[in-house]
């Protein structure tokens, strides 16, 4: 089964051109939407999913459609596809059921949703970390100028006031983190980065 892994993109980060914006919203019952926008580089266009050779973002509105088929709970929206000389645009909203959907969606890119008693979170594996590997600098100064221009931004909204989060800025009424993040950067990281949210 082919899955969207438009949040977890380690391999693409070493390998393309790439911006996206992700806005996850919940609901108590563990339903709620899925907004996504995302730009993939021109070069790329044929290396999406449906080509076989498996970059992790769709780059169709086929590719969506059978995502949401094959997951239980989980719905398209809208989505939508455009072009110009450098990069292919794509802007999708999907909505989900439950919170198996949020997980079934996630199983394999460390995407998950828990509900215990009173209180819920969510966990979103962004990187995993560099570890022992170290980056030389000509590598570096190559992502800097590859890479410029090219950000990483999750939104998490909660349907009450959060608890604590791991990453990002809480918003002045309590209850959405913002987590920005440059292409370079992460990949500099040597820990994990995971930003998880409780509420």
């Amino acid at each position: 089964m082919k899955k969207i892994l438009f949040l977890f993109i380690p391999v693409l980060l070493l390998n393309a051109c790439i911006g996206i914006e992700s806005t996850i919203q919940f609901n108590r019952d563990g339903s709620g939407r899925l907004s996504m926008a995302y730009k993939v580089s021109q070069y790329l266009k044929d290396l999406g999913s449906d080509s076989g050779k498996s970059i992790p973002l769709p780059v169709s509105v086929e590719t969506f459609q059978r995502t949401a088929a094959a997951i239980d709970g989980l719905k398209v929206n809208k989505v939508s596809q455009r072009e110009d000389e450098e990069n292919v645009y794509i802007d999708a909203v999907l909505t989900f059921e439950r919170v198996d959907s949020v997980n079934d969606l996630g199983q394999d890119m460390g995407l998950s949703l828990t509900l215990e008693n009173d209180k819920a979170t969510f966990t979103q594996l962004i990187y995993p970390g560099l570890g022992d590997e170290e980056i030389s600098p000509d590598s570096l100064q190559m992502m800097e100028t590859f890479f410029k221009g090219y950000e990483l931004k999750f939104i998490v909204e909660a349907p009450d006031s959060i608890r604590s989060h791991s990453l990002g800025d809480l918003s002045q009424d309590g209850k959405s983190v913002t987590y920005r993040v440059t292409i370079p950067e992460l990949l500099q990281s040597k820990e994990k980065v995971v930003l998880q949210v409780s509420w």
